[in-house]
This record gives structure tokens, sequence and C-alpha cells, in this order.
């Protein structure tokens, strides 16, 4: 594992974390260049909110505030051959994603759904290390559902994270992939993916590098590799992705997320630094609902060039 990277990028993240509101929306937005780098040091006056194509008075808040993240893992026989890679991620989770004042739980499906290590307690590491291939069912939606569950109780000015890694694939769940996207929509969960491979299925595996930081004269940040249009969608959601039968899209495209795809060990971790980067480089914009149902978001920048990546929509319940 290339630890090289861990120190600069953690102190990067611990400056970039945001803080949101209990009683507010949230609307976690990414800012990229016409270049692929993050745009820093945008004011409110920058943004514009719209909910339901009606534009909203929003909060720009950018203090530190901890992230909740559920890593959500497959272990059956299907993916008994990259255990071993996932195994060794934990610390360049703790470092790259979670930092000092986040946390995170575990959740791993196979035949059955366990939770490995709750957010209370355990050591994540040891966690995966643990992890044993179970049978050949694979019930990403009902681990997802449980990972939910551990999300919705965790401190209420917490970012809430679900990361799945595993196949873009459901063999066995009880629960309907909708009711997954309705509950993370509800709670404020932005479900991000790191895909594996599906047997017989055509795969190609996504390649990052970290490029540094560019010069401030062209609002740069971190750039991360030549192939950015596939590593982070722009806002613009197409049909086919929320129709599609694979559910990690399905979600992610819900819920404003990222889906990156791996073959090898250093693709998982470039994979997790990069979705480090993305996590802690959001601006967030906080507002008062309105209204019950689904609602749709937009957000839009005043940068030449520049495209926003947020959820395209909430949730709101009168629970």
């Amino acid at each position: 594992m290339r630890y090289f990277l861990i120190p600069a990028l953690t102190a990067f993240l611990a400056a970039q974390t945001i803080r949101v509101g209990v009683d507010l929306v949230s609307v976690p937005v990414l800012v990229l260049s016409r270049e692929g780098r993050v745009v820093p040091d945008l004011q409110p006056a920058d943004f514009h909110l719209f909910d339901n194509d009606v534009p909203q008075a929003f909060v720009l808040d950018t203090s530190v505030s901890p992230l909740s993240v559920a890593i959500v893992v497959q272990a059956n026989q299907d993916v008994r051959a990259y255990l071993p890679f996932i195994a060794k991620i934990g610390n360049a989770v703790d470092a790259l994603l979670i930092g000092e004042a986040g946390e995170a739980a575990a959740v791993v499906y196979g035949d059955e759904v366990t939770v490995a290590k709750p957010f209370e307690s355990g050591d994540l590491s040891l966690a995966l290390r643990k992890l044993a291939p179970d049978g050949r069912n694979a019930r990403a939606i009902d681990a997802g559902m449980r990972a939910i569950d551990l999300l919705r109780a965790r401190a209420s000015n917490h970012r809430r994270v679900l990361l799945y890694i595993g196949q873009p694939a459901d063999h066995g769940s009880e629960s309907p992939l909708d009711e997954l996207r309705d509950a993370a929509e509800t709670y404020n969960v932005t479900i991000h993916a790191v895909a594996l491979p599906e047997i017989g299925k055509t795969f190609v595996s996504d390649t990052f590098s970290l490029q540094g930081l560019s010069s401030r004269s062209d609002r740069g940040g971190f750039k991360a590799g030549t192939d950015l249009g596939r590593l982070i969608p722009t806002v613009a959601r197409t049909a086919a992705a929320a129709q599609s039968a694979d559910p990690f899209s399905v979600l992610a495209a819900a819920t404003g997320g990222t889906q990156l795809h791996f073959r090898e060990q250093k693709q998982l971790e470039d994979a997790v630094a990069i979705l480090g980067i993305e996590l802690h480089s959001d601006y967030v914009l906080s507002f008062t609902p309105k209204g019950t149902g689904y609602h749709t978001l937009r957000v839009e920048v005043d940068v030449p060039g520049a495209k926003t990546h947020a959820r395209p929509g909430y949730r709101l319940t009168t629970n």
C-alpha cells in the first residue's frame, strides 16, 4: 500500500470538511473547473440553489464537521480473490475518508448480513482483515438497509456516507432497491461504490492519479487524473442511469455519489484516495425545506466553465 499519500492528503482533508445544520436539508456540492480541478474558495454569492426549480435562500457552511461512514463489503465466493485486497485498505480508509474527527462502521454481506464493526467500538482495519467468503448470495440491498439503520442514529451534525465495495449486483435480498434508495434520500445518506467486475460481463478498470496542487491563479486544487469524466459524474444524471439494473448506479445517481471500478490493489487504493478528496472538498449548502414528498435539487455556480456535482433530490417525510 502506498502510505506516502496519507500525510499530505490527511492535512488537506482536515482543512476542507464541511458542517451541516441539524434541522436543515444539506446539499454537499463538488465544484470542478473545466480542467477537472476542484474549485476552492467560493462564496455564497457564487452559488444558486433550486428546490423543485424554486430559488432557495441557503447557508454555505464551511466549518469542520465529522463524517460517519458505513463501509458495506461483499464477502462471498464470487469475490474471494479480491478479499485480500480489501483487507489491506483499513488504514487508508481511516486516514483518507474518515479523518481524525470521523467514525466508521463495517457491514459485511454474502449469504448473511453482519455488522463486523459498529460505530461505537472496534477497529476497522482488524474487521477488514477478518473478511472471509460466505456462500454464493450477495445481499447488497439488505446490507445497505442495515448500514442506513446505523447511520440514521449518528449525531445530527455528522455527514452520512455509505460506501459499497463489491460487485454491482444483488442476489438474495429481501428488501427492494427502491426502499433503500428512498431511505437514503430521507436520511441524507450519500452512497458511493467501488465496484468489482462480475463474471462474464464487460468491465473496464478506472485509473486515477493525484497530480498535486495547481496554482491559485487558475482557481485550482487537486487534479484527479486525466479521466475525471468517468471518475466524478456531473450533476446532470441521465434517465438511463436512473433506470439501470445496476443497483450501485441507481443509488449513486439518486444520492449524488460516485461509482468507481477496480481490478487491482493499486486501483482500489487510488479509488479510496480520490473518494476522500471528493468527500472532503464538498461545499455544503443548507436550507429549510417546505412540503413533503420527493423534491428535485439543482445547484449552479457563477464560475465560467465549472460543473457542479450534487445529489439530484431528497425525500421529506412527515415522521
